[in-house]
């Protein structure tokens, strides 16, 4: 019975051990999913203020593209009348060619940029889709693996066994004491009563006797 006990203590102490694991690892998954849940929140950020600034370039892009041609238009017809004019409407025509140059390089790289931390976003989604669905599911294992604990150890657990038995033994020896304390001949007691009650009466009438006869009386 004492080795049934240790290795019933020695199941119930490694299950134990097994469904802290358990929780060790449901709460460092659930800080990485955390974890990863803010990156994909602050990625997602980052793309839209990308998103802004790209949209800013193509609008400044278009602007300089737009003044490109006024300040060419402008050159053109004060070519012949007014020289100087024309030659400072050319120069602000290459200034917005320069500016033409730069923004469509910004705004490329812009797009790029956009490109790589979607592609970016769309790793951490699915990454985070993945660990979301398997904490689940080991979650529902660990379910699962509880309830089987709990099973296993009321089957072990033969201490409460041994109570119920000596429990039950001493109530056994109340209800016996009972029984036979009630089982008593009826017979044996009323014979045994008439048996006194007889005896009593033949005392009774020997008194009697010795009280009626003359030896007595002479005696008195």
């Amino acid at each position: 019975m004492k080795l049934i006990k240790r290795l019933s203590t020695t199941i119930s102490a490694t299950l134990d051990s097994a469904v802290g694991q358990l929780e060790n690892h449901d709460a460092i998954v659930e800080a990485s999913i955390k974890q990863t849940r803010q990156s994909v929140a602050k990625t997602k950020a980052r793309i839209n203020t990308l998103r802004q600034q790209h949209t800013a370039y193509q609008s400044q892009l278009k602007e300089a593209r737009e003044q490109y041609d006024v300040w060419t238009e402008r050159a053109a017809k004060l070519a012949s009348t007014e020289q100087e004019k024309a030659l400072q409407c050319v120069a602000r025509r290459n200034q917005c060619e320069a500016d033409i140059g730069r923004l469509s390089y910004s705004e490329k790289q812009q797009g790029e940029l956009i490109r790589e931390v979607s592609a970016n976003l769309q790793t951490l989604q699915t990454k985070l889709d993945e660990m979301t669905q398997k904490h689940n599911l080991m979650r529902s294992r660990q379910t699962v693996a509880d309830v089987n604990r709990a099973v296993a150890y009321a089957s072990t657990d033969d201490s409460l066994s041994d109570t119920f038995e000596r429990w039950e033994s001493a109530v056994l020896e109340h209800e016996f004491a009972v029984s036979d304390a009630c089982a008593r001949d009826f017979l044996d007691v009323e014979l045994t009563r008439q048996e006194d009650e007889a005896d009593l009466l033949a005392q009774l009438a020997i008194i009697t006797q010795n009280e009626q006869s003359p030896e007595a009386d002479n005696e008195r």
